[in-house]
């Protein structure tokens, strides 16, 4: 039978160096599995972190948006207008918007779109009749670190919320 304790010829064994080696095949697991379960909840992008909704102070303006995103890597905003009694929506879209971001696709298509400064417009007519109207915008960020955005429809409160993009 053979021996825990037999040496074989020309190997040194450490049992520092053998410490080392279980502590980190450990601790490796332990952070692996963080990662993991970081992702799956969606820290890194869309998911249970990431997706979040926040309302001006009137509750007139609802933004739908994923707090965390990664460059390079498309995000959603859905913009839905409450209560509103207008002809004419007109929703900017500002703070780091358009710094940061690189604008993709807009549903539906606004009547009209435009730049200004450091502000994004969609220019939406003949909405009066239409029941829970809302704009979905995709863009995808251009720049690492987090940016402050702003929406505003009208002359309604904006709202504003942050997101942060890892590179």
């Amino acid at each position: 039978m053979g021996c825990n304790n037999e040496r074989l010829p020309g190997v040194k064994e450490s049992v520092r160096a053998l410490n080392f080696e279980s502590t980190f095949r450990r601790i490796g697991f332990v952070l692996l599995l963080s990662i993991i379960v970081a992702a799956l909840m969606g820290f890194f992008s869309g998911g249970y972190i990431s997706s979040a909704t926040k309302m001006n102070r009137t509750h007139s303006l609802k933004v739908e948006y994923e707090r965390v995103g990664r460059l390079q890597n498309e995000l959603r905003m859905k913009i839905s207008p409450h209560s509103l009694i207008a002809d004419t929506y007109l929703f900017s879209i500002g703070g780091a918007f358009n710094e940061r971001f690189q604008p993709g696709s807009v549903w539906p298509q606004p009547d009209r779109m435009f730049s200004q400064g450091e502000t994004l417009y969609l220019v939406y007519n003949d909405v009066a009749g239409k029941r829970d109207f809302s704009v979905r915008v995709y863009a995808t960020p251009s720049t690492a670190g987090k940016a402050v955005n702003t929406v505003k429809v009208n002359d309604e409160p904006e709202v504003r919320f942050w997101q942060f993009i890892f590179p």
